[in-house]
């Protein structure tokens, strides 16, 4: 049976500070909105979820060299190179990793390196619904991101393996040995070398996953200009061919077993409206915040 869809308010807004400001308002305004708009309270697992990914280091201002904020290998907040290895750096300056190494993170190859991580699903829901990758999280909308790891206030699906991964491991709090191993030319950080990093993914990772991945991106940026450059999630991917890619490789690791694409005959109704919606909201979303974001 198909999960029912989490109805989301969507914002509008005239920069990413506004959005925040109307995410606090709507926690006083909701109850009054109609049932198809109003936004549900989070559980404290989905809570735990994304706050756990937040990074742990302490904000400080930080001198940064030019050569650090040019560096495509450094991750977003400068301090230390890209854990997972990168396929190659797109035009919008976004870091692709393979379906295998995706693969590998989730069967916990990585564990030894990462500490927490979450695969975020930016298709629209019949497509989730259809197949997604174990543990992935459904987040398709620029006010469910902001929600999600900002203000924790709406509930995305979320799939029974987002709280267990193959073979019995927690996707999130994959744990391992601890360190301190610097990267030439980044951020004296001298905490836990462990990382907590986010990879985002359509279809085919063509224009929903990177961005909706960008704008995450902007948000942190403006949720913490006054420590720039610090972020509460410095360590973000996108997955190169998107789930098509991914599920032709690995289909063991998508549940269910399935792909539905977002042109299915069976659900022109939903494309239409969620086409819909989002174009709506994507004339009233600012294009860059006034924050330096030379640096993904």
């Amino acid at each position: 049976m198909l999960k029912e869809r989490v109805r989301v308010r969507l914002f509008s807004s005239s920069s990413p500070e506004d959005q925040l400001q109307s995410v606090r308002r709507s926690k006083r305004q909701s109850r009054s909105s109609p049932a198809e708009e109003e936004p549900e309270t989070p559980d404290s697992e989905s809570l735990m979820l994304f706050q756990r990914l937040r990074s742990r280091r302490n904000p400080a201002h930080t001198l940064i060299p030019d050569c650090a904020v040019t560096d495509h290998c450094l991750i977003g907040d400068f301090s230390k190179h890209h854990v997972l290895p990168v396929e190659k750096v797109n035009h919008q300056d976004l870091q692709c990793v393979s379906a295998q190494t995706v693969a590998s993170l989730i069967r916990g190859q990585f564990s030894a390196v990462v500490e927490d991580f979450l695969v975020i699903d930016c298709r629209y829901p019949y497509e989730y619904q259809g197949g997604h990758i174990k543990g992935a999280v459904n987040l398709y909308t620029e006010s469910q991101i902001l929600q999600a790891f900002f203000q924790g206030s709406s509930t995305p699906q979320v799939s029974p393996a987002a709280r267990r991964a193959p073979g019995g491991a927690s996707v999130l709090g994959t744990r391992g040995s601890r360190g301190a191993t610097l990267v030439p030319g980044g951020v004296n950080e001298g905490a836990s070398s462990l990382r907590k990093l986010i990879v985002f993914h359509c279809e085919f990772s063509s224009e929903r996953g990177p961005r909706l991945c960008q704008y995450l991106r902007e948000l942190d940026r403006v949720v913490n200009a006054q420590t720039y450059p610090h972020l509460l999630y410095p360590e973000l991917y996108l997955l190169q061919g998107g789930y098509k890619r991914f599920y032709s490789c690995c289909p063991e690791l998508c549940e269910p077993h399935g792909y539905v694409p977002m042109r299915h005959r069976d659900f022109r109704d939903q494309l239409q409206r969620f086409s819909r919606k989002r174009r709506q909201h994507r004339r009233r979303r600012p294009i860059r915040s006034q924050q330096t974001t030379s640096h993904f």
